[in-house]
């Protein structure tokens, strides 16, 4: 027999009726490079069918063979990098998850329940951190999630629209005080810098991420190769009356780039499947340090990839 528990969350996964959403969102994307497809390739057919035009060709089927090979090795590794960015971010918003637990545990270890107002309000501090850096990489907040915060800052008495920075310094002179007035030790106070070195390095690797993209050269250059070479087996498709087939194998090269090159920022501000689902990682930090009824820990969220956010 198999218990269900109650209280367990679902799987991630997404659901077949949202395909058509994930694709609407991709082809949104690459609304100028379709326009572009689409007048390029009228203009392929449009010239075939002049009489004075016999072939169009931009190159020979030998060399778009060896071309055809370094352009998917190109995209590969391209899409490669992308995914091994976003990953890199997921796993540094799972360390940021697991610190913030050690913070709230360390906390509790050191400062019993006569300390308990001191400790709700380092473990809030935490919390309000996590959404402030979700913020910051974004450049953008949802309404919702910014007030929630707010009103968490305004409890501890720091300003609205604080900024991480400014939360971070607050949270090292909070650590100090305590071992001022005694109420941690020297181990103490080092348990508690140890916890807030993890999460800043952690920051650091995701500011790292963001504003580190890939080298515009190369970004040029394997748009071009792909858009080059796309194209130039669409011609030799329209030569032999097959321009529909050329027109997939031009939106596939192409569109194939795009997704890694909107993979390689996992913090787009539009909160689209491209990106980290950092809200979502947000709302288990807060729930796990404030409890599910804090408004934090109530932003609405979807339990579906094409609909993180």
């Amino acid at each position: 027999m198999i218990a269900i528990d109650p209280l367990a969350s679902a799987f991630p996964r997404m659901a077949r009726r949202n395909m058509a959403r994930v694709l609407l969102q991709l082809a949104w994307r690459m609304r100028w490079d379709l326009a572009l497809m689409a007048l390029l390739g009228g203009i392929g057919v449009g010239v075939k069918q002049s009489p004075q035009v016999q072939s169009l060709v931009l190159m020979d089927g030998s060399s778009l063979t060896t071309l055809g090979i370094a352009v998917s090795v190109f995209v590969a590794f391209r899409n490669t990098q992308a995914i091994n960015r976003w990953w890199e971010s997921r796993i540094l918003w799972g360390a940021i998850v697991n610190n913030s637990r050690s913070w709230r545990d360390t906390l509790s270890s050191l400062l019993g329940e006569e300390h308990r107002a001191e400790r709700q309000r380092l473990v809030a501090l935490q919390a309000v951190l996590c959404w402030l850096l979700n913020f910051e990489l974004r450049g953008s907040w949802r309404l919702d999630a910014r007030a929630h915060a707010d009103a968490v800052l305004a409890g501890l008495g720091l300003p609205a629209q604080l900024r991480l920075q400014g939360g971070l310094l607050h949270k090292a002179e909070a650590i100090g005080r305590l071992h001022r007035e005694g109420l941690i030790n020297d181990w103490g106070r080092d348990a508690l810098l140890r916890c807030s070195e993890v999460f800043t390095n952690a920051l650091g690797g995701l500011q790292r991420i963001r504003n580190s993209p890939i080298p515009p050269t190369y970004d040029v250059f394997i748009r071009g190769i792909c858009w080059f070479y796309g194209y130039a087996q669409f011609l030799n498709f329209v030569n032999r009356g097959d321009s529909w087939e050329g027109a997939v194998i031009l939106v596939g090269f192409v569109t194939a780039e795009r997704v890694g090159a909107y993979v390689e920022n996992p913090f787009d501000n539009d909160g689209s499947s491209f990106c980290v689902p950092m809200d979502s990682v947000c709302r288990t930090i807060s729930t796990d340090l404030l409890g599910p009824h804090s408004p934090l820990a109530q932003v609405p969220i979807s339990n579906d990839p094409s609909r993180w956010s």
